[in-house]
């Protein structure tokens, strides 16, 4: 099938003929340029080209575009792709990856803790439910994963999505408004493989591990509703991630 091509003022929108991403095209544009607005205004990012979203019929077709062929609900592609299922069961668009896309100009450190982290926290929640609602689950029910061991690529792709990107976004987030975008833009621009805890003395003139502390009792001291945590338990019994 050949794509059909839609324009707006920052996307290149490629979607098939009788798609639902057809039918609801215009919804789209509205709800991408928004996220597009908010995330430039963010970060303070001009993109110079416009994001080609394409919008695939199926996890596999995403996968096939992307040229892994690992069947995915939505990826980001260097240096200006987006490929997303948008289907009746699967509506894969939003700020997450648009924020990848356009962080792509700010830098690609190489701990995917804090790529995802910075995504997750234009997100804001991970199923609808809010980051901090999981990292709050999490740390009542033993499930939370530390820091430490997260921002080591290998440990990261050992747990499930569901864990380990809600516990990204809670933690960028709370950087954010701890210490200023600006030095958390510092803090992701100087990140290399081995620099995590050195740079982030340096940038944020505190201990990695004090902050660390401060971010766990932060979360311990946020109240949840029990009917949220009742969703999450039933979402990670469904994904046999309770132990």
């Amino acid at each position: 099938m050949e794509w059909i091509i839609r324009e707006s003022d920052n996307y290149i929108f490629h979607y098939y003929a009788g798609s639902i991403a057809e039918k609801q095209i215009e919804k789209i544009i509205n709800l991408q340029e928004t996220c597009f607005d908010f995330i430039c205004s963010c970060l303070e990012v001009t993109m110079e080209t416009k994001i080609n979203y394409y919008l695939c019929n199926s996890p596999t077709e995403v996968g096939e575009f992307y040229g892994d062929n690992e069947p995915c609900n939505a990826c980001a592609k260097e240096p200006n792709e987006i490929y997303a299922v948008y289907n009746d069961q699967i509506k894969c668009v939003g700020f997450h990856e648009d924020a990848h896309v356009i962080s792509y100009n700010l830098a690609i450190p190489p701990q995917i803790f804090m790529r995802e982290g910075l995504a997750m926290f234009f997100d804001k929640v991970s199923l609808q439910i809010p980051n901090y609602a999981w990292v709050k689950f999490f740390m009542d029910n033993h499930m939370y994963i530390r820091i430490e061991e997260l921002i080591t690529n290998e440990n990261f792709y050992q747990y499930s999505d569901l864990i380990t990107y809600p516990i990204a976004g809670a933690f960028a987030e709370y950087l954010i408004l701890m210490f200023g975008i600006d030095k958390f833009k510092t803090f992701y621009s100087s990140l290399k493989e081995d620099n995590f805890e050195s740079s982030f003395h340096a940038i944020f003139k505190v201990p990695f591990s004090i902050i660390d502390a401060k971010f766990k009792e932060y979360i311990d001291s946020i109240g949840t509703n029990r009917t949220i945590s009742n969703i999450i338990q039933k979402e990670l019994k469904s994904r046999n991630l309770l132990k």
